[in-house]
């Protein structure tokens, strides 16, 4: 793919300036419910039904010690919040430093706090992205937090300095560039180990204490990888070398590892951090895993929003499914509504990064409570399973209309379902206020009236299904 972005040469400007190269009415229920891990038909997630599957997510990563949400306040009463606002997913954060303090040492109490997050999550019938998160690594190379421990930063003694902050510190400080090439270099922890065999085999005692947990999606290996001292030959362009030769490997290794002790959940592999502002995506799928997704961010400025189609553009590409996991860090709601009109033209899944989520000097972290987490500009109707297709899904914020069109036949084998299969789709009541009008083509409503979330079946003999929600 050579798709060019002006969002990326917008970005080279920048560098130029541096001087440097579950539905509505879900409730929680005593005990965790059961579910089939989500898996995927090409571009769909799809259920174990063989129902297309979206899903509107939000980010929980806490960065403050001790790293995990619990500790910052998150509760029953915010799982509630998200499932109210037609949430289904989360996409679950984790520090490798607090999993592995010391080379080969593992907190399995920091792991079970994890856990515990992703067990309530799934009694609202929220799938949890377990994701292993960092932002420029560590404090000590610049970090506003130590996502990655500092037994696995080197930095050969270079300074840190000078150091803008997050994120321009990735462009301009020497011990950032040089951990990552470390790091990309496997370089020995203090134990002898390779570091990426220590991430490696940290990614499997974690997953092992997940791969029979209901409503796990699936495995978010790395966040936003850095290239290193050789990002700038990755703009505006994209990262091909890197990212086939250097990056790809290694999450092999951890999509190997992951295996070994989970056949079963999807995996989530990541392309370097570049691709968040535009530039050419070309990560292939590491292993060729036929359970695997394309995890990608959305952080493109400009008049041209490539991020979306480059993302899903590079997933179609090896036949996987992609993922929006990070998008937003705004408040701006004109920007957010743009941002998810634009998904729903692509029809794609998503999850929201909300501001609550950075921890910058300027910006301490909020309580990770579900208010914090989300904004009502990304409320929206949304098609959460489809019996059937999906072929176009439109939401009009001003009017409150939403239409969705989807073929009754299976993504996978392009067969008819059974009879009375169900499509569900969300309604929230904030569009929603005084009930709503549904006018079907092909299917037949089998929810009550207003019900927050729409279930239709389709009708015998019908190809094609129609559906138009007003407001009432």
């Amino acid at each position: 793919m050579t798709i060019k972005s002006s969002t990326a040469r917008c970005l080279g400007l920048i560098l130029l300036v541096l001087g440097l190269t579950a539905p509505a009415d879900a409730t929680a229920t005593g005990a965790t419910p059961s579910a089939t891990a989500l898996g995927h038909t090409g571009r769909w997630l799809t259920d174990d039904q063989g129902r297309v599957v979206t899903v509107h997510g939000v980010n929980l990563v806490y960065k403050n010690p001790p790293y995990f949400p619990a500790a910052g306040g998150f509760g029953e009463e915010d799982a509630r919040f998200l499932a109210e606002n037609g949430f289904n997913a989360v996409r679950l954060g984790f520090a490798w430093s607090a999993v592995e303090p010391q080379p080969g040492v593992y907190d399995d109490a920091y792991i079970e706090q994890i856990r515990q997050t992703q067990q309530l999550l799934a009694r609202f019938h929220i799938h949890s992205l377990v994701d292993s998160h960092q932002d420029a690594f560590n404090k000590s190379v610049g970090a506003s937090w130590s996502g990655f421990p500092e037994w696995a930063t080197f930095t050969d003694g270079l300074p840190v300095e000078p150091n803008p902050g997050f994120p321009l510190v990735y462009f301009t400080s020497p011990a950032q560039n040089q951990t990552w090439q470390n790091f990309w270099r496997d370089h020995a922890a203090p134990d002898g180990v390779g570091v990426q065999e220590h991430y490696a085999a940290m990614w499997a005692h974690v997953a092992r204490r997940f791969a029979d947990q209901p409503y796990v999606l699936g495995y978010d290996l790395i966040n936003e990888p850095w290239p290193g001292w050789e990002y700038p030959t990755c703009f505006p362009d994209g990262c091909p070398r890197f990212e086939g030769e250097v990056l790809a490997p290694f999450e092999a290794k951890v999509m190997n590892a992951v295996r070994g002790v989970d056949r079963d959940h999807l995996l989530f592999f990541e392309p370097s951090l570049t691709n968040d502002f535009g530039t050419p995506n070309w990560m292939p799928n590491p292993t060729g895993d036929p359970k695997a997704g394309l995890s990608f961010h959305d952080y493109c400025f400009g008049e041209v929003d490539t991020c979306i189609t480059n993302g899903l553009a590079r997933a179609d590409a090896d036949g996987g499914v992609g993922v929006v996991t990070e998008f937003g860090a705004t408040t701006d709601a004109a920007r957010l509504t743009a941002l998810t009109d634009r998904f729903d033209e692509h029809m794609a899944s998503w999850m929201f990064w909300a501001l609550a989520q950075n921890q910058t000097p300027d910006h301490p972290q909020e309580p990770p409570t579900g208010p914090d987490l989300m904004d009502p500009a990304i409320v929206r109707p949304y098609p959460q399973a489809v019996a059937g297709t999906p072929q176009q899904w439109r939401y009009d914020g001003t009017t409150g209309t939403f239409t969705l069109q989807y073929s009754t036949l299976r993504a996978d084998d392009g067969r008819p379902f059974a009879r009375g299969a169900r499509t569900e789709v969300y309604l929230p009541q904030s569009t929603y206020p005084g009930g709503y009008r549904v006018e079907s083509r092909g299917a037949e409503v089998v929810s009550p009236p207003d019900a927050r979330l729409l279930r239709l079946t389709a009708l015998p003999g019908q190809e094609t299904v129609q559906v138009t929600v007003t407001r009432r």
